[in-house]
């Protein structure tokens, strides 16, 4: 059941234009970034997680976005929450792609 709007008793204080500047706003997250890739072979969305020396120290595979960002987040993989929503959106692609079998290119559009 979800939340209804039409029976909030509160009014709404403000109303905020959501906007976003990526060259201002970037964050580089101390711990290091992902590479996500869609292996279809072995039907499983594939995450590296990459220090920021760029190497590849873990892998985390999953066949869900929220499997996946829940188990970067309990291993404490991330800490800018920047990054946690890029990953989260990034995940859900991977997710999709995997889905309805369409490519997958981080950080690119899914082509439907």
């Amino acid at each position: 059941m979800g939340y209804n709007w039409s029976k909030q008793k509160e009014q709404i204080e403000e109303v905020i234009q959501a906007t976003h500047n990526p060259l201002k706003e970037w964050c580089q997250d101390p711990k290091g970034y992902f590479l996500i890739r869609v292996n279809k072979e072995k039907k499983r969305i594939e995450v590296g997680f990459v220090t920021n020396n760029h190497i590849i120290t873990k892998e985390i595979v999953g066949k869900t976005a929220t499997a996946i960002y829940n188990t970067i987040i309990r291993k404490k993989l991330i800490t800018c929450f920047e990054h946690a929503a890029y990953l989260g959106k990034e995940l859900y692609k991977a997710e999709l792609a995997l889905k309805h079998n369409l490519k997958y290119k981080q950080e690119f559009p899914l082509n439907f």
